[in-house]
């Protein structure tokens, strides 16, 4: 069963339930409702081979596997926050099996050589790796991976959408945030207030 909210009347400081615009003991009008506090994290990403990422309160938390310790960053310490965003470059690795193909005498372990090389390409030029870099008030500096996903697909989307959510809520605690390419991303301009009665009138 939800508590219930009270208001106290500013006037005769009677004690009364949250929603009448007037005390029912003195008819003074009565303040609104307090609104109820919202717990639970404020980001919460589980990001695919173990890692996790949550912001919770004032810390965030990674970890890269459910047992291993958590990577705590308190965001009042936290100076810059950054996301790092590159194409997977590692899958060119498989360009090195060009050699046994050409060195093949048959046509399967060519075929097979020749296709893991065009799949290396493929996935570089198709996925990218994301990455927080955090650094500190007192110069430290951390890198937490989000990982890998293709462009476009719904991970990159999650991801994409994760870190969003993170900018909000580090920004708002005057932190430093840029993007991918390295700009600092602005605060949002505030929405400009209702038009005043006050000028002059013809």
């Amino acid at each position: 069963m939800p508590a219930e909210v009270l208001v106290m009347c500013p006037a005769c400081g009677r004690p009364q339930p949250a929603g009448g615009a007037r005390c029912i003991a003195c008819g003074a009008p009565l303040p609104d409702a307090p609104v109820p506090h919202e717990s639970g994290p404020f980001l919460s990403v589980e990001l695919g081979g173990g890692r996790s990422l949550v912001g919770e309160g004032g810390q965030l938390t990674y970890r890269v596997s459910p047992s291993a310790p958590a990577q705590v960053m308190e965001l009042g310490r936290l100076r810059e926050l950054a996301l790092e965003s590159r194409a997977f470059r590692e899958a060119l690795l498989l360009l090195a099996f060009i050699v046994p193909g050409v060195l093949a005498h048959t046509p399967a372990p060519r075929f097979l050589s020749f296709g893991m090389a065009v799949l290396g390409v493929v996935l570089a030029a198709t996925c990218r790796v994301h990455a927080l870099v955090l650094e500190t008030s007192t110069g430290g500096r951390l890198r937490w991976s989000l990982g890998l996903a293709r462009r476009g697909s719904a991970r990159d989307e999650a991801l994409l959408a994760a870190w969003g959510t993170l900018v909000s809520a580090v920004r708002a605690r005057g932190v430093v945030v840029r993007d991918a390419t390295g700009a600092v991303l602005a605060s949002p301009e505030p929405p400009p207030g209702p038009a005043s009665d006050d000028g002059p009138r013809a």
